[in-house]
Protein backbone atom coordinates (compact mmCIF):
# COMPACT_ATOMS: atom_id res chain seq x y z
CA UNK A 1 0.00 0.00 0.00
CA UNK A 2 1.46 3.29 -1.04
CA UNK A 3 0.67 6.65 0.45
CA UNK A 4 1.01 9.97 -1.24
CA UNK A 5 1.75 13.05 0.71
CA UNK A 6 0.49 16.46 -0.27
CA UNK A 7 3.06 18.40 -2.20
CA UNK A 8 4.99 20.79 -0.05
CA UNK A 9 3.94 24.40 -0.45
CA UNK A 10 6.48 26.15 -2.55
CA UNK A 11 8.29 28.88 -0.72
CA UNK A 12 8.15 30.93 -3.90
CA UNK A 13 4.34 30.87 -4.02
CA UNK A 14 2.96 34.37 -4.29
CA UNK A 15 1.79 35.80 -1.03
CA UNK A 16 -1.45 37.65 -0.67
CA UNK A 17 -0.67 41.35 -0.76
CA UNK A 18 -1.06 43.01 2.56
CA UNK A 19 -3.54 45.83 2.64
CA UNK A 20 -2.64 49.16 4.19
CA UNK A 21 -4.82 48.41 7.20
CA UNK A 22 -3.06 45.07 7.78
CA UNK A 23 0.32 46.77 7.52
CA UNK A 24 -0.73 49.45 10.01
CA UNK A 25 -1.94 46.81 12.47
CA UNK A 26 1.14 44.61 12.04
CA UNK A 27 2.53 45.97 15.30
CA UNK A 28 -0.25 44.26 17.24
CA UNK A 29 -1.74 45.52 20.51
CA UNK A 30 1.33 47.63 21.25
CA UNK A 31 0.77 49.72 18.12
CA UNK A 32 -2.92 50.14 18.94
CA UNK A 33 -2.03 51.19 22.47
CA UNK A 34 0.31 53.88 21.15
CA UNK A 35 -2.23 55.45 18.80
CA UNK A 36 -5.15 55.18 21.24
CA UNK A 37 -4.42 58.52 23.02
CA UNK A 38 -4.27 60.34 19.68
CA UNK A 39 -7.57 58.80 18.57
CA UNK A 40 -9.21 59.66 21.90
CA UNK A 41 -7.97 63.25 21.69
CA UNK A 42 -9.23 63.57 18.12
CA UNK A 43 -12.66 62.28 19.11
CA UNK A 44 -12.83 64.53 22.17
CA UNK A 45 -11.75 67.71 20.37
CA UNK A 46 -13.31 67.27 16.92
CA UNK A 47 -16.00 64.63 16.61
CA UNK A 48 -17.72 64.96 19.99
CA UNK A 49 -18.48 68.70 19.50
CA UNK A 50 -19.69 68.03 15.95
CA UNK A 51 -22.05 65.34 17.15
CA UNK A 52 -23.28 67.59 19.95
CA UNK A 53 -23.95 70.47 17.52
CA UNK A 54 -25.78 68.08 15.16
CA UNK A 55 -27.88 66.87 18.11
CA UNK A 56 -28.70 70.43 19.20
CA UNK A 57 -29.73 71.41 15.67
CA UNK A 58 -32.99 69.51 16.26
CA UNK A 59 -33.90 71.69 19.25
CA UNK A 60 -34.95 75.23 19.95
CA UNK A 61 -31.63 75.45 21.70
CA UNK A 62 -31.55 77.69 24.76
CA UNK A 63 -28.18 77.31 26.52
CA UNK A 64 -28.75 77.21 30.26
CA UNK A 65 -32.51 76.87 29.84
CA UNK A 66 -35.13 74.42 28.63
CA UNK A 67 -34.60 73.43 24.98
CA UNK A 68 -37.69 72.17 23.19
CA UNK A 69 -37.34 69.46 20.55
CA UNK A 70 -38.39 70.90 17.18
CA UNK A 71 -37.31 68.19 14.73
CA UNK A 72 -36.33 69.61 11.37
CA UNK A 73 -37.83 73.05 11.99
CA UNK A 74 -34.42 74.71 12.17
CA UNK A 75 -33.46 73.24 8.81
CA UNK A 76 -36.79 74.25 7.25
CA UNK A 77 -36.34 77.79 8.55
CA UNK A 78 -32.80 77.83 7.22
CA UNK A 79 -33.59 76.57 3.73
CA UNK A 80 -36.59 78.88 3.34
CA UNK A 81 -34.63 81.96 4.40
CA UNK A 82 -33.55 84.09 1.39
CA UNK A 83 -30.64 85.45 3.46
CA UNK A 84 -29.18 81.94 3.75
CA UNK A 85 -29.20 81.45 -0.01
CA UNK A 86 -27.61 84.86 -0.51
CA UNK A 87 -24.79 83.82 1.81
CA UNK A 88 -24.39 80.51 -0.05
CA UNK A 89 -24.30 82.47 -3.31
CA UNK A 90 -21.53 84.66 -1.89
CA UNK A 91 -19.61 81.54 -0.92
CA UNK A 92 -19.71 80.18 -4.45
CA UNK A 93 -18.96 83.60 -5.94
CA UNK A 94 -15.68 83.58 -4.02
CA UNK A 95 -14.90 80.28 -5.73
CA UNK A 96 -14.70 82.20 -9.01
CA UNK A 97 -11.29 83.29 -7.80
CA UNK A 98 -10.05 79.68 -7.75
CA UNK A 99 -8.39 79.78 -11.22
CA UNK A 100 -6.54 82.95 -10.22
CA UNK A 101 -5.47 81.50 -6.85
CA UNK A 102 -4.04 78.44 -8.62
CA UNK A 103 -2.57 79.77 -11.86
CA UNK A 104 -0.86 82.90 -10.48
CA UNK A 105 1.39 81.12 -7.92
CA UNK A 106 1.96 78.28 -10.36
CA UNK A 107 3.32 80.63 -13.01
CA UNK A 108 5.59 82.39 -10.51
CA UNK A 109 6.87 79.05 -9.16
CA UNK A 110 7.63 77.94 -12.72
CA UNK A 111 9.53 81.17 -13.38
CA UNK A 112 11.55 80.75 -10.17
CA UNK A 113 12.44 77.22 -11.26
CA UNK A 114 14.87 78.80 -13.68
CA UNK A 115 18.22 80.06 -12.44
CA UNK A 116 16.87 83.35 -11.15
CA UNK A 117 19.18 85.43 -8.99
CA UNK A 118 17.87 85.48 -5.44
CA UNK A 119 15.11 82.93 -6.02
CA UNK A 120 15.14 81.98 -2.32
CA UNK A 121 14.76 85.64 -1.36
CA UNK A 122 11.72 86.02 -3.63
CA UNK A 123 10.13 82.87 -2.21
CA UNK A 124 10.59 84.27 1.30
CA UNK A 125 9.06 87.60 0.33
CA UNK A 126 6.09 85.90 -1.32
CA UNK A 127 5.58 83.74 1.76
CA UNK A 128 5.63 86.68 4.19
CA UNK A 129 1.84 87.37 4.05
CA UNK A 130 1.14 83.73 4.99
CA UNK A 131 2.80 84.16 8.40
CA UNK A 132 0.92 87.38 9.18
CA UNK A 133 -2.36 87.42 11.07
CA UNK A 134 -5.33 87.81 8.68
CA UNK A 135 -6.94 90.19 11.17
CA UNK A 136 -3.90 92.51 11.14
CA UNK A 137 -3.63 92.36 7.35
CA UNK A 138 -7.36 93.05 7.02
CA UNK A 139 -7.04 96.11 9.26
CA UNK A 140 -4.24 97.46 7.05
CA UNK A 141 -6.22 96.93 3.87
CA UNK A 142 -9.34 98.43 5.42
CA UNK A 143 -7.38 101.65 5.89
CA UNK A 144 -5.86 101.47 2.41
CA UNK A 145 -9.22 100.90 0.73
CA UNK A 146 -11.29 103.40 2.70
CA UNK A 147 -13.06 106.24 0.87
CA UNK A 148 -10.28 108.72 1.74
CA UNK A 149 -7.55 106.10 1.80
CA UNK A 150 -4.28 105.94 -0.13
CA UNK A 151 -5.69 103.81 -2.97
CA UNK A 152 -8.38 106.32 -3.92
CA UNK A 153 -5.96 109.21 -3.38
CA UNK A 154 -3.52 107.60 -5.80
CA UNK A 155 -6.24 107.06 -8.40
CA UNK A 156 -7.31 110.69 -8.17
CA UNK A 157 -3.71 111.93 -8.43
CA UNK A 158 -3.16 110.12 -11.73
CA UNK A 159 -6.44 111.25 -13.27
CA UNK A 160 -8.48 108.13 -12.53
CA UNK A 161 -10.80 109.70 -10.01
CA UNK A 162 -13.80 108.20 -11.80
CA UNK A 163 -12.51 104.75 -10.83
CA UNK A 164 -12.21 105.64 -7.13
CA UNK A 165 -15.02 104.25 -5.01
CA UNK A 166 -15.77 102.99 -1.50
CA UNK A 167 -14.27 99.59 -2.26
CA UNK A 168 -15.49 97.82 0.87
CA UNK A 169 -19.00 99.30 0.96
CA UNK A 170 -19.75 99.00 -2.75
CA UNK A 171 -21.88 95.90 -3.31
CA UNK A 172 -20.46 95.36 -6.81
CA UNK A 173 -16.81 95.75 -5.79
CA UNK A 174 -16.54 94.20 -2.34
CA UNK A 175 -16.41 90.50 -3.36
CA UNK A 176 -13.80 90.97 -6.15
CA UNK A 177 -11.69 92.99 -3.70
CA UNK A 178 -11.82 90.18 -1.13
CA UNK A 179 -10.86 87.67 -3.85
CA UNK A 180 -7.73 89.71 -4.64
CA UNK A 181 -6.86 90.05 -0.96
CA UNK A 182 -7.15 86.29 -0.45
CA UNK A 183 -4.88 85.82 -3.49
CA UNK A 184 -2.30 88.13 -1.92
CA UNK A 185 -2.49 86.34 1.44
CA UNK A 186 -2.13 82.80 0.09
CA UNK A 187 0.12 83.52 -2.86
CA UNK A 188 3.40 82.65 -1.11
CA UNK A 189 2.15 79.32 0.20
CA UNK A 190 1.11 78.30 -3.31
CA UNK A 191 4.50 79.35 -4.69
CA UNK A 192 6.34 77.21 -2.13
CA UNK A 193 4.14 74.16 -2.72
CA UNK A 194 4.45 74.36 -6.49
CA UNK A 195 8.21 75.05 -6.29
CA UNK A 196 8.66 71.88 -4.25
CA UNK A 197 6.57 69.89 -6.73
CA UNK A 198 8.44 71.28 -9.75
CA UNK A 199 11.81 70.44 -8.19
CA UNK A 200 10.88 66.75 -8.52
CA UNK A 201 10.24 67.01 -12.28
CA UNK A 202 13.23 65.70 -14.28
CA UNK A 203 15.16 68.56 -15.85
CA UNK A 204 15.86 66.62 -19.01
CA UNK A 205 12.18 66.95 -19.99
CA UNK A 206 12.52 70.73 -20.18
CA UNK A 207 15.91 70.51 -21.88
CA UNK A 208 14.52 68.20 -24.55
CA UNK A 209 11.57 70.54 -25.08
CA UNK A 210 13.91 73.50 -25.58
CA UNK A 211 15.91 71.55 -28.15
CA UNK A 212 12.65 70.99 -30.03
CA UNK A 213 11.95 74.71 -29.99
CA UNK A 214 9.24 74.70 -27.31
CA UNK A 215 8.76 78.10 -25.70
CA UNK A 216 7.99 79.17 -22.14
CA UNK A 217 4.24 78.62 -22.32
CA UNK A 218 4.67 75.32 -24.12
CA UNK A 219 6.89 74.04 -21.32
CA UNK A 220 4.46 75.38 -18.75
CA UNK A 221 1.24 73.89 -20.13
CA UNK A 222 2.55 70.66 -21.67
CA UNK A 223 5.31 69.64 -19.24
CA UNK A 224 5.10 71.47 -15.92
CA UNK A 225 1.34 71.37 -15.30
CA UNK A 226 0.80 67.70 -16.30
CA UNK A 227 3.84 66.66 -14.23
CA UNK A 228 2.52 68.18 -11.00
CA UNK A 229 -1.21 67.59 -11.46
CA UNK A 230 -1.54 66.01 -8.02
CA UNK A 231 -0.03 69.07 -6.33
CA UNK A 232 -2.30 71.36 -8.35
CA UNK A 233 -5.41 69.38 -7.38
CA UNK A 234 -4.40 69.30 -3.71
CA UNK A 235 -3.85 73.07 -3.73
CA UNK A 236 -7.25 73.55 -5.35
CA UNK A 237 -8.92 71.39 -2.68
CA UNK A 238 -7.16 73.34 0.05
CA UNK A 239 -8.28 76.64 -1.44
CA UNK A 240 -11.90 75.51 -1.78
CA UNK A 241 -12.00 74.29 1.83
CA UNK A 242 -10.36 77.55 2.93
CA UNK A 243 -13.18 79.51 1.32
CA UNK A 244 -15.67 77.62 3.49
CA UNK A 245 -13.61 77.61 6.71
CA UNK A 246 -11.11 80.46 6.88
CA UNK A 247 -12.90 83.54 5.54
CA UNK A 248 -14.30 84.70 8.86
CA UNK A 249 -11.41 86.94 9.92
CA UNK A 250 -11.30 88.67 6.53
CA UNK A 251 -15.04 89.31 6.39
CA UNK A 252 -15.37 90.27 10.05
CA UNK A 253 -12.58 92.85 10.03
CA UNK A 254 -13.02 94.21 6.50
CA UNK A 255 -16.78 94.48 6.01
CA UNK A 256 -18.75 92.85 8.86
CA UNK A 257 -20.50 90.98 6.05
CA UNK A 258 -21.69 94.17 4.39
CA UNK A 259 -22.95 96.08 2.71
CA UNK A 260 -26.04 94.21 3.86
CA UNK A 261 -25.09 90.58 3.29
CA UNK A 262 -23.11 91.26 0.11
CA UNK A 263 -19.86 89.78 1.49
CA UNK A 264 -21.14 87.50 4.27
CA UNK A 265 -19.92 83.90 4.32
CA UNK A 266 -21.38 80.86 6.05
CA UNK A 267 -18.94 80.93 8.96
CA UNK A 268 -19.64 84.64 9.49
CA UNK A 269 -23.41 84.01 9.29
CA UNK A 270 -23.08 81.26 11.91
CA UNK A 271 -21.26 83.70 14.18
CA UNK A 272 -24.00 86.28 13.66
CA UNK A 273 -26.81 83.82 14.37
CA UNK A 274 -25.13 82.43 17.47
CA UNK A 275 -23.31 85.34 19.10
CA UNK A 276 -25.34 88.36 18.01
CA UNK A 277 -28.92 87.29 17.46
CA UNK A 278 -29.12 84.29 19.80
CA UNK A 279 -30.68 81.89 17.27
CA UNK A 280 -28.68 78.96 18.62
CA UNK A 281 -30.66 76.16 16.98
CA UNK A 282 -30.50 77.78 13.55
CA UNK A 283 -26.77 78.41 13.99
CA UNK A 284 -26.29 74.72 14.85
CA UNK A 285 -28.24 73.66 11.74
CA UNK A 286 -26.18 75.98 9.56
CA UNK A 287 -22.99 74.56 11.10
CA UNK A 288 -24.10 71.05 10.13
CA UNK A 289 -24.79 72.20 6.56
CA UNK A 290 -21.34 73.81 6.40
CA UNK A 291 -19.65 70.61 7.59
CA UNK A 292 -21.58 68.61 4.98
CA UNK A 293 -20.42 71.01 2.26
CA UNK A 294 -16.80 70.51 3.33
CA UNK A 295 -17.13 66.71 3.58
CA UNK A 296 -18.60 66.51 0.06
CA UNK A 297 -15.86 68.74 -1.37
CA UNK A 298 -13.12 66.75 0.39
CA UNK A 299 -14.64 63.46 -0.83
CA UNK A 300 -14.75 64.70 -4.43
CA UNK A 301 -11.17 65.90 -4.14
CA UNK A 302 -10.06 62.56 -2.73
CA UNK A 303 -11.67 60.72 -5.65
CA UNK A 304 -9.97 63.03 -8.14
CA UNK A 305 -6.56 62.58 -6.50
CA UNK A 306 -7.02 58.79 -6.46
CA UNK A 307 -7.95 58.80 -10.16
CA UNK A 308 -4.87 60.87 -10.99
CA UNK A 309 -2.67 58.49 -9.01
CA UNK A 310 -4.14 55.51 -10.86
CA UNK A 311 -3.55 57.19 -14.23
CA UNK A 312 0.06 57.95 -13.27
CA UNK A 313 0.73 54.36 -12.19
CA UNK A 314 -0.76 53.05 -15.44
CA UNK A 315 1.38 55.45 -17.44
CA UNK A 316 4.51 54.25 -15.63
CA UNK A 317 3.63 50.63 -16.37
CA UNK A 318 3.18 51.43 -20.06
CA UNK A 319 6.55 53.18 -20.14
CA UNK A 320 8.18 50.20 -18.41
CA UNK A 321 6.70 47.82 -20.98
Amino acid sequence: MTTTSAPARSSSAPRRPRTRLRRDLAGGPAALLLILPVVALEVAILFAPLLYIAYRSFFDWQPGGVSEFTGFDNYVALFTDPAFWQVVGNQFFFLLGLPLWVIAPLIVAFMLREKVAGAGFFRSVYFLPAVMSPAVVALVFRSLLSVDGPVNALLRSIGLGAVARPWLSDEAAVKPVIILLVLWAGFGTGVLIFSAALSAVPKHLFEAARLDGVGFWGEFWHIAVPSIRSAVVLWMIFQVISIFLFMFSWVYVLTRGGPGLASATMDFAIYQEFMRFGFFGTAAAQSVVLVLFIVVIAAIGGVVVKMLGRERSQARKQVAV
